[in-house]
């Protein structure tokens, strides 16, 4: 006889609904885990976008090719905060860049903060994600990077080696001090000092002596007093002359290197800047006792800038005559080449490679008038020639075919 169990009925139909419930809550784990997977691989993603992103802003801010602001250059002097939006595949960025400028060294601390909304942040504008970056540039001017690959020695070694290791503006016969600072005494002013600072070419003193000094024989005890009372910037040159009156225009070759001789003569500055404590500061060897009987060839001058609140000025620079036993000369654009005092009449033409004196050039190439100027500034040179001559344009040295020097001149007074 067939005997039946009825208490068995309905056990496989319950295994059944619990290993579905089992299935569907691992089924739901791997649906988190994968939706896990994909924000992190998002988020991933968008951080390696941003974090390119800063790198090439700060790149950007790197590739300055001057230090002063000019019109048409990225300038280092114009590094400033910024906020920019840019669009990457999935997300758009907030590129924030704050600066935090140095004063010594010259320098600037650039911090860029790229900022996103990710796919769980309540709203676009909840930027909930970040990455930062951060770096220092420094106001060294582009052309001495290069230096840095230079392996240091011997000067056929590492020719552009930095003249005492210390900054590239400091007159070479300043005697270094040994406490980070040089002196510099003109050999024409034996009772006055400029001092430097050695790293950023800064002017930290103006000295006067009761007694004659010089380069060799200054020593820190000298200048303790006064080597620390300012700041200022420097401004140097040469003012050569070319005194030919013969037939013919002046080519470049005739104010490559003229051979003078100086008329007396005195270096004036003009700020249009304002918040400097005094007056410019002017220095020049052609006085009347070293002109007579045309024993100088050419001038020099030193000029100091005290700096003002914001460690910049602007201003023309200009060749002033000055008597000398009895006899002048004028700046005149009288070319005529007659009449009384003819062979007194000159101009003054300023070397530089611009082409016009619209067109806006650095500081260090010597425009019409300088703007901005943050550092020092040497070379910015002067021929004078006669009235009925005219300033000679030249082109951008080739040395591959022997002209080494761009001898492009332009009118500068009057």
């Amino acid at each position: 006889m067939r005997t039946i169990h009825r208490h068995s009925r309905g056990v496989s139909l319950v295994e059944a609904m619990v290993a579905l419930a089992v299935m569907a809550f691992g089924m739901l784990a791997v649906v988190g885990v994968q939706s896990t997977l994909r924000y992190n691989a998002d988020v991933a993603r968008q951080r390696s976008e941003a974090t390119r992103i800063g790198q090439e802003r700060l790149d950007e801010l790197r590739s300055f090719t001057v230090i002063d602001s000019v019109g048409g250059q990225r300038a280092w002097a114009d590094i400033a905060n910024d906020v920019r939006v840019e669009s990457g595949l999935n997300a758009t960025y907030q590129v924030r860049s704050e600066v935090v400028a140095l004063a010594d060294s010259p320098a600037k601390v650039i911090r860029v903060t790229v900022s996103w909304a990710d796919r769980a942040a309540p709203s676009a504008n909840d930027l909930n994600q970040h990455v930062m970056l951060a770096t220092s540039i420094a106001g060294a001017a582009p052309g001495l990077s290069g230096t840095l690959a230079v392996r240091p020695g011997i000067a056929a070694v590492a020719p552009v080696r930095r003249p005492m290791k210390r900054h590239p503006t400091i007159p070479v016969q300043a005697k270094d001090l040994g406490n980070g600072q040089s002196a510099f005494v003109p050999p024409f002013k034996p009772q006055i000092a400029i001092v430097f600072n050695n790293v950023t070419g800064v002017v930290t003193g103006l000295c006067t002596f009761n007694y004659d000094t010089s380069n060799d024989a200054i020593t820190p005890g000298d200048v303790q007093s006064c080597a620390n009372t300012i700041t200022g910037q420097l401004l140097s040159g040469f003012v050569r002359f070319q005194q030919s009156s013969g037939a013919g225009d002046l080519t470049a070759a005739d104010v490559e290197n003229p051979l003078g001789p100086a008329l007396n003569l005195r270096m004036q500055l003009s700020l249009s800047s304002s918040g400097h404590p005094q007056s410019p500061y002017c220095i020049d060897d052609a006085s009347s006792y070293s002109v007579s009987g045309g024993q100088l060839p050419f001038a020099t001058y030193f000029c100091v800038i005290y700096s003002n609140n914001v460690g910049t000025w602007s201003g023309i620079s200009t060749v002033e005559p000055r008597s000398s036993f009895g006899s002048s000369w004028v700046i005149s654009d009288d070319d005529s080449g007659s009449g009384p005092g003819a062979d007194t009449r000159y101009r003054v033409c300023r070397y530089t490679p611009a082409t016009s004196n619209s067109q806006s050039v650095p500081n260090q190439d010597h425009p019409l008038n300088y703007a901005g100027v943050s550092g020092n500034l040497v070379n910015q040179n002067f021929v004078v020639i006669r009235s009925i001559k005219h300033c000679p344009a030249d082109v951008a040295a080739d040395p591959s075919h022997g002209d080494l020097v761009n001898s492009n001149t332009l009118q500068h007074q009057p």
